[in-house]
């Protein structure tokens, strides 16, 4: 399979990443480092959240709400100073750091282990004081820098990196959320813009062993409780009706992430602004609590259907707003459950509005369902595994299948017509190289 227009120059034949013992002994040691690396993070995750807003048990959403109504803004505020200076500090005394997805594409994909390593550490902390990115950030970054390192210690090939780097980082978000086979196609899919059976295998043996390794410290179930979904004809009929209407959301999702990632100025200006951001989204969440986080808690209330209609449309435009602004002020994150989130919300209000005009037969998790892996398939440009990952975090089984497919086709044909762009091809300029320093 060839790389996907809507992505840069990536090789495409894979035929010399060897099948040789020692390459698959480092696909199996990255997938190892990439588990550890999970329970780590999810550690680090949760001791930040309950410390942030004072609660010790529960969902995070949960605790925010228990919490003093000054809390959230406390929080936030001391989370952008903490965030906004161990950014700073990187940025300035670390070795310059390319994204993950343009280290792929427009290098060898080798990354510096320590500052990826805390990269990802800082973004895992990011998330849980409040921001509105995605957590799957901090694991992929982890998993990408094992399989980076494993590769300079083994002097394997550029090609032999690349391919460990992409189901190290794939590993990472399989280990994170319990995908086995959703995180291996994120990393050929997504990472490397391809199919091809030499790459495949080692991702999903990469996956796999992460996977395994998280069980050890990470719950083994899946990350949303869903009722049983039956499908019947009406389903389908909005499924059609919806893939539009979802790709016309995406393509605006989209520009909305590239107006984010077009940073707002460097150094102390980019410090104050994440500070900013932090503070006011802390005060937007005193009476929105459903802002902060990267969204699982809300994702999960409204495939239950305990998510008010309201509530749901208010989060549909704050959230986004929210995600772009946390980028443009400089801040780094995973994008996946927030853009899962926004389709799972725009799916809710959906089913409500189908319902609404007599057309709603089934129950409305099943709408939520659909619009969240309809929005990530043209978000991500990647239908095979934002199916995957849709069914793996659900646990639903192929019951909606047929009715995904039908949504993804028209939100992706929709969306690439409006912009070919996905939230991973977006420019987004790299941390400032170290000559660059003096100047600010």
């Amino acid at each position: 399979m060839d790389a996907p227009t809507n992505q840069p120059n990536v090789p495409v034949s894979w035929q010399h990443t060897g099948g040789s013992a020692r390459f698959w002994l480092l696909t199996v040691l990255t997938g190892v480092g990439a588990g550890f690396g999970a329970i780590a993070l999810m550690g680090i995750l949760h001791a930040v959240q309950h410390i942030a807003y004072g609660y010790s048990h529960g969902s995070f959403q949960a605790g925010v709400v228990r919490a003093p109504h000054w809390r959230p803004l406390v929080a936030m505020t001391i989370g952008g100073v903490i965030m906004s200076s161990a950014w700073l500090a990187l940025r300035r005394f670390g070795p310059a750091l390319h994204g993950l997805s343009e280290s792929l594409w427009e290098g060898t994909g080798k990354l510096p282990f320590l500052a990826t390593l805390l990269n990802g550490v800082f973004q895992m902390v990011a998330v849980a004081f409040g921001a509105t990115l995605g957590r799957e950030g901090a694991p992929k970054e982890v998993g990408a820098a094992v399989g980076s390192k494993l590769a300079d210690l083994f002097a394997m090939s550029d090609a032999q990196r690349r391919v460990l780097v992409a189901c190290g980082a794939g590993a990472g978000m399989a280990a994170v959320y319990n995908v086995p086979l959703g995180g291996a196609l994120f990393g050929v899919e997504v990472l490397l813009g391809t199919l091809s059976l030499p790459v495949v295998a080692p991702a999903i043996a990469c996956s796999a062993v992460a996977t395994a390794v998280s069980w050890i410290g990470l719950p083994d179930r899946p990350t949303y409780v869903l009722p049983a979904l039956p499908v019947g004809s009406s389903l389908l009929a909005w499924a059609l009706v919806f893939g539009p209407v979802a790709g016309i959301v995406t393509a605006l999702y989209v520009k909305s992430i590239s107006w984010g990632k077009k940073r707002l100025g460097t150094g102390w200006l980019r410090s104050a602004s994440l500070v900013a951001v932090f503070s006011a989204t802390g005060a937007l969440a005193i009476g929105w609590p459903g802002v902060l986080g990267n969204g699982k808690d809300v994702t999960q209330l409204a495939f239950v259907g305990s998510l008010g209609l309201g509530v749901a449309a208010v989060l549909l435009v704050l959230r986004p707003l929210a995600a772009s602004a946390f980028l443009r002020a400089g801040a780094i994150g995973g994008l996946f459950t927030p853009t899962l989130t926004v389709g799972v919300l725009l799916g809710s209000l959906g089913g409500h509005a189908w319902g609404a005009l007599g057309g709603a037969h089934e129950p409305l998790p099943a709408y939520a369902a659909i619009g969240g892996a309809a929005l990530l398939a043209a978000a991500m440009q990647a239908p095979l595994a934002a199916v995957v990952l849709t069914l793996e975090l659900t646990d639903t089984g192929i019951s909606l299948a047929v009715p995904i497919l039908i949504a993804l086709t028209g939100a992706m044909l929709v969306a690439r017509a409006l912009d070919d762009r996905s939230i991973y091809t977006v420019s987004r300029p790299p941390i400032e190289h170290p000559r660059e320093r003096g100047k600010h």
